[in-house]
């Protein structure tokens, strides 16, 4: 659901990009003051799994369309929002600038969407779900599956409210748009809440120690080898499955072409790949690996900026300068 430039207006971008580095800021500051040791292994790994996980588009059945993870939920059940929010936010800018997937004017538009509304508004869902159903760990895969399902459709709902504001939206008619953002969403919510639920009860199951509640529970242990094991089976998503993803444009691609909206659509020349591809390679007549490549590298470069980043505000954080660890 990544949103190409020209489809917004100019003004609606810089109102989007400015609510979104006010969130990110925002939860910079969160984590600043209360940033766990074992946040910043799991930010990277969490990351590296979204990554891979919306290189992997599925069919809907009996429609020409794919959806992907988007994944707010997921990261924000494990990491909490302030975190959650930084990984998807580290995604799209990685996927934007690195492989040209999504506009870099409407990025702050993606980010708010994605990963704002997915992380901050589907962890408020998540937690009051939770809460409601007696905050035992069993309530945590219904309360995500529940909450990934409604961000889904939130991001979908906020798009089009975005289009309309913008002065494109002139000669279209936001009824049809928003009726099949809605239900290609819906749909793809199901996807998104099927592997949101799935994994969340693998890590229930492996680590419940991760999946933190607000009733004491005692903290989490190492993380190191859990982390590096997600890392691992992102890579192996990313070389062995995004090849074989399906081609069928997602709901918001489907959307603009059948609404004639993606003639707003401005191309830009990549600023380093182009469309998960490695040039070259599918030139030579090896798209799949090529993908399974690019797959690869994109993954690990939101690994290795996610740690660089979660230690470098690690180091930075009044709380460990205040234990004594550095300053002196």
């Amino acid at each position: 659901m990544h949103i190409r430039d020209g489809i917004l207006s100019p003004e609606v971008c810089l109102v989007t990009g400015l609510l979104s580095l006010s969130a990110i800021g925002f939860s910079l500051r969160k984590l600043r003051f209360d940033l766990e040791d074992r946040a910043v292994p799991l930010t990277g790994m969490l990351a590296a799994v979204i990554f891979a996980g919306q290189m992997v588009n599925f069919p809907l059945i009996g429609l020409p369309v794919s959806g992907h993870l988007l994944g707010g939920v997921l990261a924000s059940v494990i990491l909490g929002p302030w975190a959650g929010c930084l990984a998807i936010s580290l995604v799209l800018i990685v996927q934007a600038v690195l492989f040209n997937d999504g506009g870099l004017l409407s990025l702050g538009a993606n980010i708010l969407n994605m990963g704002v509304v997915g992380a901050w508004g589907g962890y408020a869902i998540y937690a009051t779900l939770r809460q409601w159903m007696g905050n035992r760990s069993v309530s945590a895969v219904p309360a995500a599956v529940i909450a990934a399902w409604l961000s889904v459709l939130a991001a979908a709902t906020l798009f089009c409210v975005e289009f309309g504001l913008s002065a494109g939206s002139r000669g279209f008619s936001l009824r049809s748009i928003l009726t099949l953002m809605v239900l290609y969403h819906a749909l793809i919510g199901v996807g998104e809440a099927l592997i949101t639920g799935g994994i969340v009860g693998f890590v229930l199951s492996r680590r419940p120690d991760l999946v933190p509640s607000s009733q004491p529970e005692s903290r989490a242990g190492n993380v190191g080898a859990f982390a590096i094991a997600g890392f691992m089976a992102a890579l192996a998503v990313a070389a062995f499955v995004a090849p074989f993803a399906s081609e069928n444009p997602d709901g918001l691609d489907m959307v603009a072409e059948t609404t004639g909206m993606d003639a707003l659509n401005v191309e830009r020349e990549a600023l380093v790949l182009d469309d998960y591809a490695i040039p070259g390679l599918e030139g030579a007549g090896w798209p799949m690996l090529a993908t399974s490549l690019a797959g690869v590298l994109g993954t690990t470069a939101v690994f290795a900026i996610a740690l660089t980043l979660g230690k470098a505000a690690r180091w930075n954080s009044p709380a460990l300068a205040a234990d004594g660890v550095h300053g002196n």
